[in-house]
């Protein structure tokens, strides 16, 4: 009788551990507050996602309120004691005051199936700022750095608007010039150069250096010479 009472002492204990054991999700901080910013300043509020569970956490969704989008996540599994960075982007123009966006993530965690992250802060508008205007911080937003990586005889025969002309060979020399955040597009006649640089940058630490898929070859059958200049056209 005693042996028949332990062992179902042990079921017991052993189906409340596997009860227990599920995923749990936490954010470090559930509201990102900017203070203030110029109308038109693009605001980025970083959330860090955890699990302190102990079973995989799996983020289904994540989505944001009007005015708000948000950066694809590098991952949405997460072993027990894994974090992943969320990133969501407001943008104030038009807006003036107090203002407030959330942002949702949905995940498996079975006591907080939709987490809710706030985002907010105040928008001053500039006495001095007109429609046509841009700040500074959404120029640097939209900020990317074009590189032509044909030799310069190819470059000045023709190449897109804005870009910079640095051969392959020399790529290297501007490893710390670039900046490594900013988006990066590189290209040459077909694509073939482009594929390895960008692949080499992506490797060196920059992970918004891409390659102009098809190279000049393919913006010319798609969209001819627009855009395309030649030195002495310059």
């Amino acid at each position: 009788m005693k042996r028949i009472a332990v062992s179902t002492l042990i079921v017991i204990v052993g189906l409340g551990f596997t009860l227990v054991a599920a995923p749990k999700i936490q954010v470090d901080q559930p509201v990102y507050d900017f203070d203030e910013v110029l109308e038109g300043s693009p605001v980025t509020g970083t959330f860090v996602l955890s699990n302190l569970g102990d079973e995989m956490l799996t983020i289904s969704r994540v989505w944001a309120s009007c005015g708000c989008t948000t950066t694809a996540l590098a991952k949405t599994s997460l072993a027990p004691g894994e974090s992943v960075t969320l990133k969501a982007i407001v943008d104030t123009a038009g807006f003036g005051g107090a203002i407030s966006k959330s942002v949702y993530v949905e995940s498996n965690d079975p006591e907080i199936s939709r987490l809710t992250l706030r985002i907010i802060g105040s928008v001053a508008q500039g006495e001095k700022m007109q429609k046509y205007h841009m700040s500074v911080d959404n120029l640097n937003y939209l900020f990317y750095v074009l590189i032509d990586l044909r030799d310069p005889q190819d470059f000045a025969t023709g190449h897109l608007l804005g870009a910079i002309n640095v051969p392959l060979a020399e790529l290297e020399d501007w490893i710390n010039p670039l900046p490594r955040e900013t988006f990066i597009i590189l290209y040459d006649q077909d694509g073939s150069l482009s594929d390895e640089a960008a692949q080499n940058l992506n490797g060196s630490g920059f992970p918004n250096a891409w390659s102009l898929f098809g190279g000049l070859n393919e913006w010319m059958r798609r969209l001819d010479d627009r855009f395309l200049l030649s030195t002495t056209a310059e």
